[in-house]
């Protein structure tokens, strides 16, 4: 062996490949941790620029990019002026936002027109009767809801024939039901009994309406779910509907069974956020009242 290589080899031989090895492994940690933080800004600011042809169609991208931008991870160096561009960008994306979002209100508003009906309110939060809209350009969806409860199962999308089909749906399976208002309190007094007598308490005393309604609805069942209980012969009650009879019950003053009348007793502002303590009452699309309790006394 020449002198050349022995030395070649004595120098290999005192490097430890196993610490060689773990040092390249740290190299590559850092480095592919710088390239992620890059990465969590480059990809919007792709997303940004190409979105920039077109602001108004791409609203939405604008808008998402950034707010990724304006949450850069905090390790980054970032240029100077970063955040001044990245407000101007977020005005830019809520001036176009606002500007679909008024398009958007005024066709939908064109939409029920031709319907005979009347939308009120702002492009954001449009009134239809007792149905509020809520529009979120962002996610291109609408939420409907009445008595501040969803009456759509999946939210809708932005599309003027979709919300319109879906509040048509929604009148229909709330406001157009054949409910018998007397047979109603009449069921509404007998699940307040029940729930009398669970908690072992006196005619006249408050009691949850979260309990009272969940007793109605097993009041409600037909005889077919009592024989033999199942989700196939189970009726349900949504909230919503309860909601519109008790509207119904107050507009039509028939709040009195059998020399008993219905009382409904509001929640402090503490309790009226936990819907497992109150429940909303509307009195008209955006009006009503947190209830508490629900009890009847006796009219003398």
């Amino acid at each position: 062996m020449s002198e050349k290589s022995g030395s070649a080899s004595a120098a290999t031989g005192a490097i430890n490949t196993e610490t060689l090895s773990a040092n390249l492994t740290e190299v590559r940690r850092v480095l592919a941790g710088e390239v992620k933080l890059r990465s969590a800004v480059i990809k919007p600011l792709e997303n940004a620029l190409r979105a920039l042809k077109d602001p108004h169609r791409n609203a939405v991208t604008l808008a998402e990019a950034g707010a990724a931008l304006e949450n850069a991870p905090p390790d980054l160096a970032l240029p100077a002026g970063y955040q001044k561009i990245v407000r101007q960008l977020r005005s830019v994306a809520d001036e176009k936002l606002s500007e679909l979002e008024f398009a958007f209100a005024r066709d939908l508003r064109e939409a029920f027109k031709e319907k005979g009906l009347k939308l009120t309110g702002t492009p954001g939060e449009l009134i239809a009767d007792l149905f509020v809209i809520k529009v979120d350009m962002r996610r291109k969806q609408v939420e409907m809801t009445f008595s501040r409860q969803p009456v759509m199962e999946k939210k809708i999308k932005l599309n003027v024939e979709q919300v319109v089909a879906a509040y048509e749906r929604a009148r229909r399976d709330i406001c157009e039901r054949k409910v018998d208002l007397d047979e109603l309190l009449r069921e509404l007094f007998e699940a307040y009994g029940r729930v009398l007598k669970l908690t072992g308490k006196q005619m006249g005393a408050r009691l949850s309406i979260v309990d009272c309604y969940r007793e109605l609805v097993l009041v409600r069942q037909p005889l077919s779910f009592r024989k033999s209980p199942s989700k196939q012969s189970f009726r349900d009650y949504p909230k919503p509907h309860f909601a519109y009879d008790m509207l119904q019950l107050r507009r039509r003053q028939k709040m009195t069974h059998e020399g008993h009348r219905l009382n409904l007793g509001t929640a402090t502002i503490d309790v009226g956020s936990d819907t497992a303590r109150a429940m909303f009452l509307a009195t008209g699309a955006t009006e009503g009242q947190f209830i508490k309790d629900l009890y009847f006394t006796t009219e003398r």
